[in-house]
């Protein structure tokens, strides 16, 4: 294999890492054997966090120790190195300089090394990445043509750094939105392009398990009755019209609306499920299933209880505690007598906060109150 093949070789290998972080040490035997070492250590330095430290052609606590000389004390030289460049040690140190250094009596003579090429990869206050190279004592320093396939790899190197740190931000912020749906109290199922669901949130799945209205496996999403899956099916097939790109836009305009909700019969008195589909685009990949040109049905029942955060009442209304107590039992559907009794107050008492609540809040009657806790609250609790 020729030099130019193996140093394609291990620019592949670089970026396959990326996707596949296991695939690290593949990557740096490559770039050995285009470079021509053996020995290869990649290490980043994150203030407060652990970084990616790998190696190969090293014994292991001996990597260790160069690691925390890259770490702890790392020597001017490497220091006074442009990000981005490889650099041969003799290019910077002599050789007599380089035998008394730390690095080299702490790290690199213990594991039977001498002669290496170094390049930062990173170099901000707090993270820093560096890539070195070396061989075996004995061995002859780095030939220029080495030195000229460093200087290609490092840059696919600082590229492929570049896009982990994004692809883990990206992680991030998807896993935020995850768990913000997983909290929420109404049913979310989120479709693929081929209408099966790719998320289900707890409350969706507790409704579902349900088998009262709403029923889902992994390939499908139906409803008890059959007029209902029809609905639902033909609300979901609107949303998704959303998408096809090659309809005339004056004809989306000019289309009549089609509500995209539907509701899902259960056994009576239970009123139905109402399901509202939306459209939805990702990019992403989530459970090995693309979202692009989804849907997301949002799942609710009218009859579940409101269960309203007493501390949101407190600082929205100004309501003291027990007040807020009251006003969420309220809301929650109990008249003012099962509130009392719930709460261990007498009816006179309860009453009074009552009068309270209704000043506070600028209401009159009871179901008014209940009616403005209900418009004013946003609930993020589980579905129980």
């Amino acid at each position: 294999m020729t030099r130019v093949e193996t140093i394609h070789r291990a620019i592949r290998h670089i970026y396959g890492a990326v996707l596949a972080p296991n695939d690290w040490p593949t990557a740096l035997t490559s770039i050995t054997e285009a470079i021509g070492a053996q020995k290869v250590m990649l290490n980043e330095t994150i203030a407060d966090a652990a970084g990616l430290a790998v190696s190969m052609g090293i014994v292991p606590v001996n990597a260790a120790r160069l690691q925390h000389e890259f770490e702890t004390r790392l020597p001017d030289w490497i220091k006074a190195i442009p990000v981005g460049t490889p650099l041969r040690q003799t290019s910077a140190i002599s050789d007599a300089d380089f035998r008394r250094s730390d690095i080299y009596n702490e790290a690199v003579r213990p594991e039977g090394g001498f002669y290496g090429i170094v390049a930062p990869l990173v170099r901000l206050p707090r993270r820093q990445v560096h890539f070195s190279v070396g061989r075996n004592l004995g061995s002859m320093d780095f030939s220029d043509a080495d030195l000229d396939a460093a200087k290609l790899i490092v840059p696919h190197l600082r590229t492929a750094l570049d896009i982990r740190g994004r692809l883990a931000a990206a992680d991030l912020r998807a896993q935020g939105a995850l768990d913000v749906v997983a909290e929420l109290n109404v049913g979310v199922i989120l479709l693929d392009a081929a209408m099966r669901p790719v998320l289900v949130n707890p409350c969706a799945e507790a409704l579902a398990a349900r088998r009262d209205g709403l029923l889902l496996n992994r390939e499908t999403v139906i409803a008890s009755q059959h007029s209902d899956t029809q609905d639902l099916r033909r609300a979901v097939a609107t949303a998704a019209r959303w998408h096809d790109v090659s309809r005339d836009g004056r004809e989306m305009a000019i289309r009549p609306a089609v509500p995209m909700r539907c509701c899902l019969s259960r056994q009576p008195p239970r009123p139905p499920l109402i399901v509202s589909v939306m459209p939805v685009c990702g990019a992403g990949i989530l459970g090995e299933r693309s979202l692009a040109a989804g849907v997301v049905l949002f799942v609710m029942e009218p009859d579940r209880a409101s269960d309203i955060d007493p501390i949101v009442l407190v600082k929205t209304f100004r309501l003291t505690r027990r007040e807020a107590a009251l006003a969420n039992l309220l809301a929650r559907g109990m008249d003012l007598a099962e509130a009392a009794s719930r709460l261990g107050i007498g009816i006179g008492t309860a009453r009074g906060y009552l009068k309270q609540i209704l000043s506070k809040t600028y209401t009159h009657r009871q179901a008014e109150l209940v009616a403005l806790l209900l418009r004013s609250s946003t609930q993020l609790t589980q579905c129980r």
